[in-house]
C-alpha cells in the first residue's frame, strides 16, 4: 500500500472532527471506497475532497443522505451530457470549414 495514497479515516474525523457515523453512511450510499488493513480502514487520498464537499452539503444545507445521493447522480449526468455536447461540438467544426 502506498500510504502517501491513503489516509486513516479515524485520524480524519478526529483532525477534522467529522463523526465516525458520517462515514458509515457514505460507505453505505456508496459514496466512497475503503480499505481495511490492520484493522484499520483508510480512504484514498482523492476521496477526501469528495467527503468534505458531502460533509458540508449536509451540515451546512441540510440535506440528507438520500438527497445527496440524488444529487450526485444528477451531477453525474450533466457532466456525461457537457462531455458529450463537446464531444458533437468537435465534430461539427470539421464541417464549418
Amino acid at each position: 500500500m502506498d500510504s502517501e495514497n491513503y489516509i486513516q479515516i479515524e485520524l480524519y474525523c478526529e483532525q477534522t472532527q467529522t463523526p465516525l457515523e458520517f462515514i458509515d453512511d457514505l460507505l453505505e450510499f456508496e459514496m466512497i471506497e475503503v480499505q481495511q488493513i490492520e484493522n484499520k480502514i483508510y480512504v484514498q487520498s482523492h476521496f477526501i475532497s469528495e467527503i468534505e464537499r458531502i460533509y458540508r452539503l449536509r451540515k451546512d444545507l441540510g440535506i440528507n443522505m438520500e438527497g445527496i445521493d440524488t444529487l450526485n447522480h444528477m451531477l453525474e449526468k450533466v457532466n456525461r451530457l457537457e462531455q458529450e455536447v463537446r464531444l458533437l461540438r468537435n465534430r461539427l467544426t470539421i464541417y464549418e470549414y
